[in-house]
């Protein structure tokens, strides 16, 4: 009998990189992997070129949605519910991994119909509204950070998979080697305060492609030894083993990047995040000790210099030391050996 797993995951890439670390595990173990998402989210470019067959299908939200999108949404969620059963009787799955959101909450619905195991697992501090509802359903829950769901859900906590392997890396004795990331869009305030600061450091900034021309005009080249912007990294591994720390927004994906590669940060949630999942994240490091939490609204170039002059060697490897206790290693193989270990 093969082996046959269905991936539910799209929307955005929070879902859909730690599912691909998942695709990829499982594939190595000779699993076939097959991908539920929707018409038109980012998983349409990514799965394909990663070498998944995308089963796409029609979905929609129901939050904060006036009368008229409603009637729309619950159509597309009908016409959506009747091409996932297709899916399903096509493809014919051992397993099914739900990541959340719309087309994974259509999926995991048909799985319990037909009584294919479901596993879910949610990359946020806060568990989504499908993952919330499909935990009661599921055989087993993961998340990525302790305390996510409810102990009734016996959840297991593996932290979010990541592509890349991370590069070792030694505790910095004093902050020489500044990287700022404010995602692959780039993050607007962040790009305009940290172009301000006084102390100089060696800077390696992603402005995201929209802001790079305007960011470059922005440095004083005399304060800092070396500068180097881009619009997008492409070696994030290379990116995190050079930075002593990190400014960056508080996304899952990014607060599990900054652990599994031991790096410390400076966490700037972004304030309109759903749910304010973005802050929940960022509590996570900072009430473990192993990042720095700063609110958007109070973030300015000279808090920014006062922080950066406060990380001495004894706080960094202190700091590093409460990082290394929330690693857990390799979340993808833990995955893929409760499916087929």
């Amino acid at each position: 009998m093969f082996k046959k797993v269905l991936i539910m995951a799209g929307g955005t890439g929070g879902h859909i990189f730690p599912a691909l670390a998942i695709a990829k595990e499982l594939k190595a173990r000779g699993v076939v992997v097959e991908w539920l998402g929707g018409k038109n989210g980012l998983e349409n470019s990514l799965v394909p070129k990663h070498g998944y067959h995308l089963n796409s299908v029609y979905s929609s939200g129901l939050r904060g949605k006036s009368p008229i999108t409603i009637l729309k949404a619950v159509f597309l969620l009908s016409l959506g519910l009747i091409q996932t059963i297709l899916v399903f009787i096509k493809f014919r799955p051992n397993r099914v991994i739900g990541m959340g959101g719309y087309a994974s909450g259509i999926g995991g619905l048909v799985s319990i119909i037909f009584f294919i195991p479901l596993i879910i697992h949610e990359q946020n501090t806060i568990p989504g509204t499908t993952n919330k509802l499909l935990s009661k359903f599921a055989k087993k829950s993961f998340q990525a950070f302790d305390n996510t769901f409810d102990k009734k859900v016996n959840a297991i906590t593996t932290g979010n998979p990541i592509l890349f392997k991370p590069k070792s890396k030694n505790t910095p004795k004093l902050v020489q080697n500044l990287l700022i990331l404010g995602g692959s869009l780039g993050a607007k305030k962040i790009n305009e305060t940290i172009a301000k600061i006084k102390t100089p450091l060696n800077i390696w900034h992603q402005t995201g492609a929209k802001h790079n021309e305007e960011v470059k005009l922005m440095y004083d080249k005399d304060i800092h030894p070396s500068l180097k912007i881009e619009d997008f990294i492409e070696d994030m591994a290379e990116a995190y083993a050079w930075a002593d720390i990190v400014i960056c927004r508080s996304g899952a994906m990014t607060i599990s990047e900054l652990i599994a590669t031991n790096t410390l940060a400076i966490l700037v949630p972004f304030p309109y995040a759903v749910d304010n999942h973005q802050t929940m994240n960022a509590q996570y490091l900072s009430n473990n000790g192993a990042g720095i939490l700063i609110e958007e609204s109070i973030f300015n170039a000279e808090l920014i210099d006062k922080e950066i002059l406060a990380l001495n060697s004894e706080k960094l490897q202190e700091m590093t030391k409460n990082l290394e206790l929330l690693s857990v290693a390799n979340p993808e193989m833990i995955i893929a050996d409760y499916l087929f270990g």
